[in-house]
């Protein structure tokens, strides 16, 4: 076996079809089809499952994918030890969700940047936190800001904040008598405030008139302040206008979150990865 036949298989097992992973790798595709029953051969095995429309994975085959990515996690660690100067540079890509975006986060962020000018930042906006962790396993962010409970095997939490959540509705002088017609605007499925929302209205035994589906923080924001929903998010997503909104409390089983930041467990990390994280435990960094 060779290095290279690691991210065929890995290719496509990932695309699901030969010709889409032979373009990937820009290889003819009889290459990878080859390579594929040459490796079928050497080990004795069946690594897929053809079909007319692409290939799946056998149980062997799924076997050798978890080996490979492990091979491959290996190989990239090792040229990112051998090519980091030391003092911070490269890119630093980070993962955030979007109610991490607070004025105070981005202070940190300009800190950063002050303190290492050679380190290109580039944040990846998500509001799933099975979204972000898919992208630090697939080498795509070097870590990430994840709300609410997460599955952290494979993870390593190297920061971790404590917030509360509540209702918030545009600005009222009185609060409404029922939330019984009340439309509530939320992320899309995955997002844990979606998730606390849903079974608030649930237990309370109250009947949302529409859930309204949004992608970014100024969309749900713009349909709170307009009076068209309500949400239940933390208070720091209203820091830039905070007079524009009116806020209540939760029952206590509903109001405590988590925000962690981690990054692949057992994985090499870049001085840049490692500064931004110091700076993080050092500023005790609240959302």
């Amino acid at each position: 076996m060779e290095l290279s036949d690691i991210d065929i298989i890995l290719a496509v097992a990932r695309s699901g079809k030969i010709s889409q992973a032979a373009k990937e790798l820009n290889y003819a595709q009889s290459n990878v089809t080859t390579r594929i029953k040459k490796l079928e051969q050497e080990y004795q095995v069946q690594l897929f499952n053809r079909f007319p429309k692409g290939v799946v994975l056998t149980s062997k085959g799924e076997q050798f994918v978890q080996y490979a990515t492990r091979i491959r996690d290996l190989l990239n660690d090792l040229e990112q030890d051998m090519t980091d100067p030391g003092e911070p540079s490269g890119t630093l890509k980070i993962g955030i969700v979007e109610t991490a975006a607070s004025s105070r986060f981005m202070e940190i962020l300009n800190e950063y940047q002050v303190t290492y000018p050679e380190v290109s930042i580039s944040l990846v906006n998500a509001t799933s936190p099975k979204v972000l962790r898919k992208k630090i396993q697939e080498y795509e962010i070097d870590g990430a800001f994840i709300s609410g409970a997460c599955v952290k095997e494979g993870l390593k939490v190297e920061y971790e904040m404590q917030d509360t959540v509540h209702i918030i509705s545009k600005r009222m002088d009185v609060p409404p008598e029922s939330l019984c017609q009340v439309s509530w605007v939320v992320f899309p499925k995955g997002c844990p405030y979606r998730e606390i929302t849903e079974e608030y209205l649930q237990e309370e035994g109250l009947s949302a008139r529409n859930i309204i589906e949004v992608s970014t923080m100024d969309n749900l924001l713009s349909c709170v302040e307009s009076g068209v929903a309500f949400t239940i998010m933390p208070c720091s997503v209203i820091h830039k206008k905070p007079d524009e909104f009116s806020v209540y409390d939760l029952a206590e089983r509903f109001t405590h979150t988590t925000t962690t930041f981690v990054r692949g467990e057992d994985r090499y990390v870049s001085s840049a990865l490692d500064r931004f994280v110091k700076l993080l435990n050092q500023k005790c960094i609240t959302f």
